[in-house]
C-alpha cells in the first residue's frame, strides 16, 4: 500500500477514503488537493481539508446532497466517469475535488 518514505498509491488513498469503520462511521482523513473549474477557465488553488470524509457516508445528509455538489440538483454525478469525489469537511462544505489533482493523503505524497 505505502512505503516507509511517506508515499501512497492514488488508488490506495482512495480505498483508504472510503472506508468505514467497524460501526460503520466513515474514517476521516487530511487531502491537500489542487482546484479546476474547466467551464470557468480557473483553478490552481492549493486547499486542504482536514478531518474530511466522502459525503456518500454521510448519512444525516439527504441524499441528492451525498450524491452532487450540495447545490439542490438531482442529476447522477458519475464520479467514475469524471474522476472525481464529493468531500464534506468538518464544518459541513462539500467540495467536489478531482482524483487526479489531490496531491497528499494524510500527510502522504500521491504517486500514480
Amino acid at each position: 500500500m505505502m512505503n516507509g518514505k511517506g508515499i501512497i498509491r492514488l488508488k490506495d488513498a482512495l480505498k483508504l477514503m472510503d472506508r468505514l469503520d467497524h460501526k460503520g462511521n466513515p474514517i476521516p482523513f487530511t487531502i491537500q488537493f489542487y482546484t479546476a473549474d474547466r467551464r470557468r477557465n480557473e483553478g490552481g488553488m492549493k486547499k486542504e481539508i482536514k478531518g474530511g470524509i466522502l459525503s456518500k457516508h454521510n448519512k444525516s445528509l439527504p441524499l441528492y446532497k451525498r450524491n452532487v455538489d450540495g447545490f439542490g440538483s438531482s442529476k447522477s454525478p458519475r464520479h467514475h466517469y469524471n474522476a472525481t469525489r464529493n468531500i464534506q469537511a468538518p464544518e459541513g462544505s462539500i467540495t467536489k475535488v478531482h482524483i487526479r489533482l489531490i496531491k497528499q493523503f494524510n500527510g502522504m505524497e500521491i504517486v500514480w
